[in-house]
């Protein structure tokens, strides 16, 4: 046993909290709920879980830890360890909790839902539960629940800083700005160092495209952190929408300093790689943000895009399947498809198929703008079908010429050789001036 002195489960919670702070929800689909907890009787101290529970939790506490320091994560001897917890006392709503968080990280989001919720219903003080719900509910888009969770939150804890942070990027991204603006500072009077709520003043003063202050905004954030790649991204795409590209590729180029794996800040430059059709640099970064995770239905299409720029067709036309595969209606799919079958596989007849289906995603042909890429390159397959049948007559006209010539060679050379031996050619029998008698 560990010699140190037994935490509280609210101290525990509060470690793993901190251990787990990088647990995100990640592309990978999210698995069935598993089923509710089963319930015990009460533990002998009410509101307290057993000796024996709480010493698996503070080993437990202890891996985590472990793992944390030394970079190797094992999250399914974690999940032993507090599955282990859960046996012991199955009314310990911390050890739900941190299953949870290891659930999330795994990209587990039903069933990381479920643990949330089990920890609220066991311990409804648990903040960070609560918090847990919000967030998983914001993921799956339905901000409209996840703001009323977050002001549960809020209401239950009004000292906390998160909920309002939270709260401020949610009226944010449903065009709220004046509150928006309102709760980001009623976070930072709560919290001085609360990042989420400067990035969200960077991004509100952005939407509204007062430059001047999201900059300002940025600076004094980064007088808090910087580490933190989310903010470099949010100063980048100030600077993007100001028409600074240089200055907004360094501050991309920062935050991928501060987390290599970060998606968004390589997408960001994979975009802009592919503005200056530098394909190398775009694949590079495609192919990076899709190992690490962030291989959407749009990435692939781009790494695509990447692949045709560096004549590599077919690995191009492989990832146009994984895009379609994952959104089977995202129109540009068909378009570059078609384009790598034009250009690069003689197959016109099938671009065209594809442009059909491109122009139908995109609203019809009423919906396409006078000079869309579209229009140039259906008539140049057009083009190259009516080439291709006028060249197919041509051979085969050629053909039976041919064809005709070699059957006229041929009896030449069998008249020659019966000349050369004496033998009369084939035809009628000569007349010999005898005639029959005439019928009646």
């Amino acid at each position: 046993m560990s010699a140190h002195p037994v935490m509280t489960p609210s101290r525990l919670a509060a470690t793993l909290a901190v251990l787990f702070a990088t647990a995100c929800a990640t592309s990978a689909p999210a698995e069935k709920a598993p089923p509710a907890p089963v319930t015990a009787a009460p533990a002998a101290a009410p509101g307290m879980p057993n000796s024996k529970a709480m010493l698996l939790f503070e080993d437990a506490t202890k891996a985590a830890e472990a793992q944390a320091k030394s970079g190797q994560r094992d999250d399914a001897a974690l999940e032993r360890r507090f599955q282990a917890v859960q046996q012991a006392d199955p009314t310990f709503a911390e050890a739900d909790y941190n299953l949870g968080v290891l659930a999330e990280r795994q990209g587990k989001r039903d069933q990381a839902f479920a643990l949330y919720r089990s920890a609220l219903q066991k311990k409804p003080s648990l903040k960070p539960a609560a918090a847990g719900l919000a967030r998983l509910t914001r993921a799956q888009g339905d901000l409209p629940s996840a703001t009323a969770q977050w002001n549960d939150v809020a209401r239950g804890f009004p000292d906390d800083a998160e909920s309002r942070a939270q709260l401020a990027e949610l009226s944010r991204l449903t065009g709220d700005h004046d509150r928006a603006q309102e709760q980001a500072r009623q976070a930072l009077i709560r919290d001085p160092k609360n990042l989420d709520a400067y990035k969200t003043l960077i991004r509100s003063n952005l939407d509204r495209k007062q430059f001047a202050m999201a900059e300002l905004v940025g600076v004094r954030a980064l007088k808090i952190s910087t580490t933190d790649p989310d903010l470099y991204l949010a100063i980048g795409d100030t600077q993007m929408a100001k028409g600074s590209v240089d200055k907004a590729a360094a501050q991309y180029q920062k935050a991928l300093e501060a987390n290599p794996g970060f998606v968004p800040a390589r997408l960001a430059l994979a975009r802009l790689a592919l503005k200056d059709e530098d394909f190398a640099a775009a694949e590079k970064h495609l192919s990076r943000a899709v190992a690490d995770g962030g291989g959407s239905a749009e990435v692939h299409l781009d790494l695509g895009v990447a692949y045709r720029g560096l004549g590599q067709p077919d690995k191009a036309l492989t990832e146009y399947e994984a895009a379609e595969k994952l959104q089977p209606r995202l129109a540009a799919i068909y378009l570059n498809r078609g384009i790598v079958l034009q250009r690069y596989k003689d197959a016109p007849e099938k671009s065209l198929e594809l442009y059909k289906q491109y122009v139908a995603l995109s609203g019809g042909e009423s919906a396409l703008a006078n000079d869309a890429p579209v229009l140039a390159l259906r008539r140049e397959a057009e083009a190259l079908v009516a080439a291709k049948s006028q060249a197919k007559v041509q051979e085969q006209q050629a053909k039976t010429l041919e064809q005709a010539q070699q059957l006229q060679q041929q009896r030449l050379k069998d008249a020659e050789e019966r000349a050369s031996k004496g033998t009369p050619a084939k035809g009628p029998a000569p007349d010999t001036g005898k005639q029959g008698p005439d019928k009646l």
